[in-house]
């Protein structure tokens, strides 16, 4: 099903602990009026009304109202006239083309079918649109959004190391782009954060989710990883408690329900006991 502009889409990368996998949650930068997640697949939940109230916002709802099918063939006749309208024309072709691309990689993988080629698609939207306007914050955690996921479509060998290294290096740079021109933006922070997770710089990954918070202390994403990063490092109780933190924040969405599953499976492993090194008396896991 396509996305339209509106979607505030959590894109989520995997970590292990111990025999279980936890997901670190990546957001792209639209519109927060609805809310999806990528667990196994995307999920959607319930979207909030939220009143229109920058420029991007309101070219957004006004342009909502065109039906689905018309709506692609609309922003190709506006991003040939002026701007802004034309800047933001080509930043909803960009999400357009991203979603869609998401969605064929569920079915096909991101190697095969056209996921390829949408992604190609959207990145050249989102460069434009961040050419036209250049402290276009929104657009560049997109780009480094999607430079983010490339890097997690690499391989194993040497030679896709270094390809992945570098990807994750230009995501690195967009977000650093939009957290140049605002500090505070919560989405730049937490992405900035989970890309440092997947770099293993721990803690400049928690220092981006506390500043996420200090901007937001509702920020339920911020919250939920955090507690990735604390679980990683094997605090449980802490990382405990920001998932908890995640589902008094999000306790009917997505990350809420994430959140509490993650809790039963720490919980699960500090109370399960294994044996020592020695083969002698067993001892709890946790911290």
């Amino acid at each position: 099903m396509r996305q339209r502009g509106g979607v505030m889409r959590v894109m989520v990368s995997q970590f292990r602990l111990g025999q279980f996998i936890l997901r670190m949650a990546k957001q792209r930068s639209t519109v927060p009026t609805c809310l999806t997640v990528l667990l196994v697949g995307f999920m959607m939940v319930g979207c909030r009304e939220d009143v229109p109230q920058s420029e991007l916002d309101r070219f957004i709802a006004q342009h909502r109202e065109i039906p689905a099918a018309e709506y692609e063939d609309s922003l190709r006749v506006i991003v040939t006239g002026p701007t802004p309208q034309s800047t933001f024309a080509h930043y909803e072709l960009g999400n357009l083309f991203y979603n869609a691309a998401s969605e064929s990689a569920l079915v096909r993988g991101w190697k095969e079918g056209p996921a390829q080629a949408l992604i190609d698609s959207a990145m050249f939207h989102f460069e434009k649109a961040v050419a036209q306007d250049t402290a276009f914050v929104q657009a560049y955690v997109n780009l480094g959004s999607l430079w983010d996921d490339l890097a997690d479509q690499t391989g194993v060998s040497m030679e896709e190391r270094k390809l992945r290294e570098e990807r994750l290096n230009i995501a690195e740079e967009m977000y650093q782009k939009a957290l140049n021109i605002n500090p505070n933006d919560e989405k730049a922070l937490c992405n900035m954060g989970s890309l440092y997770m997947k770099k293993r710089v721990v803690s400049q990954a928690v220092d981006h989710f506390n500043r996420a918070l200090e901007v937001n202390p509702n920020s339920a994403l911020a919250h939920y990883n955090l507690a990735i990063a604390f679980a990683e490092e094997k605090i449980y109780r802490e990382a405990i408690r920001e998932w908890e933190a995640a589902v008094d924040a999000d306790p009917e969405g997505d990350i809420g329900e994430r959140s509490r599953e993650n809790i039963k499976i720490v919980e699960n492993l500090m109370n399960s006991e294994v044996p020592d090194k020695l083969g002698g008396e067993k001892t709890a896991s946790g911290k």
